[in-house]
């Protein structure tokens, strides 16, 4: 947490950009395609509604897919014949594309107007924003999913990424290990980076909340995280609206 009295640098650097809101970038944990297959069905059709309104309204979104427990799986498996980072990443970033291809096969497959393809790059997805809903993973070594979402967000003028993972909030510390731990529902970008902690240590596959990766780059492009619970429809949909969301609000000042 930054001392009393200073001043987040991201403040200034951030008032030139106007964005618009009609544009956004929704990052699904790859966490949220594990599980049984009544609930993913359930939980999907329900993505299908809110980008179905969303498009209807003529709004721009793509969805990044994270890897979840099949990168990590990988990534184990591989992990006894390499060190090689970029190998690890590689396995991660395949995990993420299957993963993406099911949820675009899974929107097509309910009615919605999804953009040809899977884009293997930012620029790729920024320019099929017009023909649909861009629906990708990851895209080369050492940027994760998050990392993603928050460069595409920059690129395409977006108003900010939601970030939905399996947890409802930030928490001041992680919950699972203190009981004292507390979700927080707004905070700085420096307040994020000092809980999520050092990029320079994130490994493939790691778990968080926000990888430190994707914390750093949205500080720096000065953009606007939602962090919710990417099963609770009801806080997502707010989320893509622009309203109120149960979840965490990682803003600019």
């Amino acid at each position: 947490m930054k001392p009393v009295g200073q001043v987040d640098e991201c403040v200034d650097r951030c008032k030139p950009f106007a964005l618009s809101v009609d544009r956004r970038v929704l990052a699904l944990g790859g966490s949220l395609l594990s599980g049984n297959s009544m609930g993913f069905n359930e939980w999907i059709e329900g993505i299908a509604r809110i980008l179905e309104t969303r498009s209807s309204q003529n709004h721009r979104t793509v969805v990044v897919v994270g890897g979840g427990d099949a990168a990590r799986n990988g990534i184990d498996m591989l992990v006894g014949s390499t060190d090689s980072v970029e190998a690890l990443d590689r396995v991660g970033i395949s995990a993420t594309r299957l993963n993406a291809t099911i949820v675009r096969e899974c929107l097509i497959a309910h009615g919605i107007n999804v953009a040809s393809g899977l884009p293997t790059s930012v620029s790729e997805a920024v320019g099929l924003i017009d023909s649909g809903v861009v629906v990708m993973g990851g895209t080369h070594p050492g940027h994760t999913t998050d990392c993603v979402a928050i460069k595409v967000a920059r690129e395409m003028s977006a108003s900010d990424c939601i970030i939905a993972t399996n947890v409802s909030h930030v928490y001041s510390s992680d919950p699972n290990a203190h009981s004292d731990a507390t979700p927080i529902e707004s905070m700085s970008h420096n307040e994020l980076r000092a809980i999520v902690g050092d990029p320079a240590a994130h490994k493939a596959g790691a778990r968080s909340v926000v990888d430190p990766v994707g914390a750093m780059h949205a500080r720096e492009a000065c953009i606007e995280l939602h962090i919710l619970d990417g099963s609770d429809l009801e806080a997502l949909e707010s989320a893509m609206q622009g309203l109120k969301f149960r979840g965490t609000h990682v803003r600019n000042s």
